[in-house]
C-alpha cells in the first residue's frame, strides 16, 4: 500500500524527528494521523531492586 504524503505532513514529521522524538504514523479511515511520542526514562538510585 502506498500513501501520498503532502508537504504539511512531511514538515510535521521532520520537525518531530529533529526534536529527537519518535513519530507514530497511523491510518484512520482515509486520513493519516501523525503522533509525537515522547518517552522519559527515570532512574532512581535509591531503589535497590535487583
Amino acid at each position: 500500500m502506498e500513501v501520498r504524503v503532502d508537504e504539511k505532513v512531511r514538515a510535521a514529521i521532520e520537525a518531530i524527528l529533529k526534536r529527537g522524538n519518535d513519530v507514530v504514523i497511523r491510518k484512520k479511515g482515509d486520513k493519516i494521523v501523525v503522533l509525537e511520542e515522547k518517552r522519559k526514562i527515570v532512574y532512581d538510585p535509591s531503589s535497590n531492586r535487583g
